[in-house]
């Protein structure tokens, strides 16, 4: 691809979060994977296994494929499966760390790894950071006014969600929590709302008494 490619609207676009930003692997693509691990555990079995390691120097070239039948082999093997999911688990921290400094949230993490936002959280808790901008390029602020109430919206980055705190026509202060945060700015809103509402004034004839 030529330099004109990577335009100031390519760059842009990259520095974005795509919403979806994957898809689920089908079976063909989940079935490679399987074969290629298969064949990497038995590659490091074979160099972790002692009955490999003392095969005697004229045993024949497929010697080692024969002693796999041993039970102290898949031993190894079981050993070596161990250290690729250690692997596999320090690869997901750095990629989380690369994640959260490009603007991820832990909805998104915790949604990449099949697991709660709260749990992306409690697993990886400086992975997001406190300078992430919102997703989408939202504004991290935003005031809402409904039933004679105010309430302020805003991104909080080391949550990687939503937090708001308001107050009621009626004069009640309240806010989201301190342990909660929402994952679209939607939702905070909805919420938000349903606080305002709740401490609306009362009116007769629709005006406020």
């Amino acid at each position: 691809m030529g330099s004109d490619f990577y335009t100031d609207a390519f760059a842009a676009d990259v520095e974005q979060l795509r919403d979806p930003a994957w898809t689920d692997p089908d079976s063909q693509q989940t079935a490679k994977l399987r074969d290629e691990v298969d064949v990497l555990a038995d590659a490091l079995a074979d160099q972790l296994s002692t009955r490999v390691r003392d095969l005697p120097a004229d045993a024949p070239e497929d010697a080692h494929l024969v002693v796999r039948d041993a039970g102290d082999w898949q031993l190894a093997r079981l050993r070596a499966l161990r250290e690729i999911r250690t692997a596999a688990a320090v690869l997901a921290d750095r990629t989380v760390a690369a994640a959260g400094i490009r603007g991820a949230g832990y909805p998104q993490l915790g949604d990449a790894w099949a697991i709660t936002r709260q749990g992306a959280r409690k697993k990886w808790p400086d992975a997001v950071s406190a300078m992430a901008a919102p997703p989408g390029g939202q504004e991290a602020r935003t005031t809402i006014e409904a039933f004679g109430g105010t309430a302020d919206l805003s991104w909080h980055g080391a949550e990687g969600g939503w937090w708001w705190i308001g107050q009621g026509a009626d004069g009640t202060g309240a806010d989201a929590g301190e342990d909660v945060t929402y994952d679209t700015k939607e939702e905070a809103a909805a919420n938000a709302g349903a606080f305002l509402q709740q401490h609306a004034l009362p009116t007769t004839n629709g005006d406020p008494k």
